[in-house]
């Protein structure tokens, strides 16, 4: 079998670890043929207390990397990346501090990226644990102006089987909760990339996946449990990061073209966002983003220019799988769903047709 690597980083996560390496313990993917590393961000329960036991009962978890202080989603997994790399393994699994494994999830898709060589990056179902019935993630879907969200998430499996199908499929992008990697593809185009601390660097990474021809592929047969909880409307950190990191991506990978294109309509949507930011107390949040833009410009530019010139294709093969909808159950706002989403599909698939 393929030999693989498993990364999981950690970060006050005592309550989930039993049950993840339970399941990890009883996987059926031959004991021999994997490993498992663990980077702790700086823990202050007793993580690291629970992942010393667990490492003098598994063979195959020699490391446990331990940072100081929480360094980030992106830099915490490339800290294991690396060291998993100069293991020679074919794969290299990032697995979040709070999912459940069922045995057969790592087998399925190993197999179906063994005889899909195009595949590059690939994702099981992910669930919403203890609500095995209810969708996490079924790959994601992108907004052309950068709002990422889960595609399927809260609804019942068999209620999404029933309206799609039940079949793999391409998606925008892949939950990097639970995400499988083919070596090669780190090899080709790196790591994750650190200036988005979190949320946004699986999109990054999937589309520069994309970008260099590789394919992303969400698996229905493959199935991971997710403790998600989706984080407090009042978390004004988490909306720095999310308003700062698309307005990075955009500027990133977007050609200039694209970028004059998108304007209009990026306008409006800041100025949306900009009275709801007044309205939810998070306008301070909000100029953060936009200092952090400022101030980080020139290593923007840079890592623009790397992009643009690593890319063998345009920006039609990264909007042939977005869409211009805004989606996610978790907010419902008539404005949006009855003014502001159709009014942005249509001007999305007008400049659709134009973008090169």
């Amino acid at each position: 079998m393929p030999k693989i690597f498993i990364i999981i980083a950690t970060w006050n996560s005592e309550k989930f670890l039993s049950e993840l390496f339970w399941s990890l313990k009883n996987m059926d993917y031959p004991k021999e043929d994997w490993n498992l590393v663990v980077i702790d961000n700086g823990s202050k329960d007793k993580t690291l207390e629970i992942l010393n036991g667990w490492q003098k009962k598994m063979f195959n978890f020699p490391t446990i990397i331990r940072n100081e202080k929480n360094r980030g989603f992106a830099s915490g997994y490339n800290q294991g990346i690396t060291y998993a790399l100069k293991q020679n393994p074919n794969y290299v699994i990032l697995l979040n501090d709070d999912t459940v494994v069922e045995p057969d999830w790592l087998k399925i898709i190993i197999e179906k990226m063994e005889n899909h060589p195009e595949v590059g990056l690939a994702q099981p179902l992910i669930t919403r644990y203890p609500e095995k019935n209810l969708i996490n993630s079924f790959g994601n879907s992108f907004h052309f102006l950068g709002f990422g969200y889960s595609f399927g998430d809260n609804w019942p499996i068999n209620q999404l089987f029933q309206k799609y199908g039940q079949s793999d499929y391409e998606s925008a992008y892949l939950s990097f909760s639970a995400v499988v990697i083919r070596r090669a593809v780190l090899e080709q185009i790196g790591l994750l990339d650190e200036k988005y601390f979190a949320y946004h660097e699986d999109s990054d990474f999937c589309f520069r996946a994309r970008l260099a021809d590789w394919h992303l592929l969400a698996v229905s047969n493959s199935v991971v449990h997710h403790h998600y909880k989706f984080p407090s409307k009042k978390n004004k950190q988490r909306y720095f990061w999310l308003e700062k990191n698309r307005l990075y991506f955009t500027l990133k990978f977007y050609k200039l073209r694209t970028l004059v294109l998108a304007f209009p309509a990026w306008l409006a949507m800041e100025f949306g966002l900009i009275i709801f930011s007044l309205a939810r107390g998070f306008f301070w949040q909000r100029l953060k983003a936009y200092g952090w833009l400022i101030i980080n410009l020139p290593s923007i530019i840079k890592a623009r220019r790397e992009l643009q010139t690593a890319r063998k294709f345009g920006d039609y093969q990264l909007f042939d799988f977005m869409t211009g909808k805004i989606e996610f159950q978790e907010i419902q706002n008539p404005l949006l769903k009855y003014i502001g989403n159709p009014i942005l599909e249509l001007y999305f698939a007008i400049i659709k047709k134009i973008i090169k």
